[in-house]
């Protein structure tokens, strides 16, 4: 069974996949906002000025929120929240137990349609819930400036190597999410979500890890030399080690969380719903680029009207990682390759106004024409490394045999 027909087996009806994203989703929600919390704790102590600003901040968004229209909004999104989280448990104990009964009694044909109607009926009643509450709350967002938050977030980070270990433990927590979504509500293995092997591969992480460090390495040595980018040395040893030790541990972390997400989950939903991997690569690249849309170059992309090209990259590195997903047959080459990319950012070669502020080696000034070609042909390497290597796609990953759970 390749990584794509993982679904073949537990429960996999498209409920079940709407119901999983809201569960993590609640669950990230959750941890992140308490990790945060420590963070600017923490960050406040170290420096007594930005623990003002950020007292400043929050008093601006809480005067803003007492607006009635916010108010109604984030009550009325609450409320419908919390009736879908019983809708999830009781849709799930139906399911649950009209599964037992029909296994006990042989109850199968016209009767087990009619079980499974009662079940799809609060199932799509609980899936309404879901997207109103999603809904509500985007929309009492849009009525929050959430700017001088940003940028308190993003001093904040590079205060020191803790504040910054904090922020990269925000990912991992919704990766705990989808674990337990994946054994409570899709009642299959959490090594189905990384492998169709029996076991990960933790070498094809290491081998992305190293092999997206000598293509970034390589290409930028040689684009430096000829005087198409612009790097400059930065190195300085008395803030850089701890930032880099913590990149090296933690950003496996996130990016692995990422990959989880995306080019697992998603991609494991989408093809078994549309019995298609390329259209699932297709709606989940587009859904990693739009993840990345509050990022500092996307904003800056956005007003000096380079927003496309700026996006074009996001968008292609998450094709490319499922190209990787496919020849692999798992996420772990594409993990490697995605850590290993943020990890040679973080400590070689950062660039202004990055969303992770670092003090690494060298800095380069971006420009997103340039950086979307270098992109381009960073990720083009590293697949055809990785066909090389694999030979192309297994036999049973080229053959979409997905059924109908």
């Amino acid at each position: 069974m390749n990584y794509f027909d993982q679904t073949q087996t537990g429960r996999s009806v498209w409920w079940s996949w709407i119901f999983g994203t809201w569960v993590a989703m609640i669950i990230w929600v959750l941890g992140q906002t308490i990790l945060i919390e420590s963070l600017m704790s923490i960050a406040g102590q170290i420096d007594p000025e930005l623990g003002a600003d950020y007292e400043k901040n929050s008093e601006v968004m809480l005067a803003e929120s007492v607006s009635g229209h916010f108010k109604a909004l984030v009550n009325s999104a609450t409320l419908i929240a919390i009736a879908s989280i019983v809708g999830v448990i009781v849709t799930l104990i139906v399911s649950n137990q009209n599964l037992k009964t029909a296994l006990n009694h042989d109850v199968f044909g016209e009767s087990q349609k009619s079980y499974n109607s009662v079940t799809t009926i609060l199932a799509t009643l609980t899936v309404i819930a879901i997207v109103i509450s999603i809904g509500l709350f985007n929309q009492s967002n849009r009525l929050l400036d959430m700017t001088g938050s940003m940028d308190i977030m993003n001093r904040a980070m590079g205060l020191s190597p803790l504040t910054y270990g904090l922020f990269l433990l925000t990912f991992p927590v919704g990766c705990f999410g989808l674990y337990l979504v994946q054994k409570s509500i899709h009642r299959r293995s959490i090594i189905s979500l990384h492998t169709s092997a029996k076991k990960i591969k933790w070498w094809r992480i290491f081998e992305g890890f190293v092999v997206s460090w000598i293509v970034l390495g390589s290409l930028l040595l040689v684009l430096s030399k000829l005087g198409i980018i612009d790097i400059r040395l930065i190195f300085s040893s008395d803030i850089f080690w701890g930032f880099a030790l913590t990149s090296l541990l933690l950003i496996p972390l996130q990016s692995g969380t990422e990959e989880i997400v995306f080019r697992g989950y998603f991609n494991q939903a989408f093809t078994h719903i549309f019995k298609n991997k390329w259209v699932a690569f297709a709606i989940t690249s587009f859904a990693f680029m739009a993840l990345h849309l509050s990022n500092p170059e996307a904003l800056e992309g956005a007003a000096s009207g380079t927003l496309p090209i700026v996006m074009s990259g996001y968008f292609f590195f998450g094709f490319a990682m499922c190209l990787l997903v496919w020849l692999d047959d798992g996420l772990e080459t594409a993990i490697g390759v995605h850590a290993g990319n943020n990890c040679f950012a973080a400590i070689i070669v950062n660039y202004e106004g990055s969303v992770l502020p670092t003090p690494s080696i060298f800095m380069a000034t971006p420009d997103a024409v340039k950086d979307a070609i270098v992109t381009i042909i960073y990720l083009a390497i590293i697949v055809a490394i990785i066909w090389w290597r694999r030979g192309g796609p297994s036999v049973s990953n080229d053959t979409q045999s997905i059924v109908d759970a």
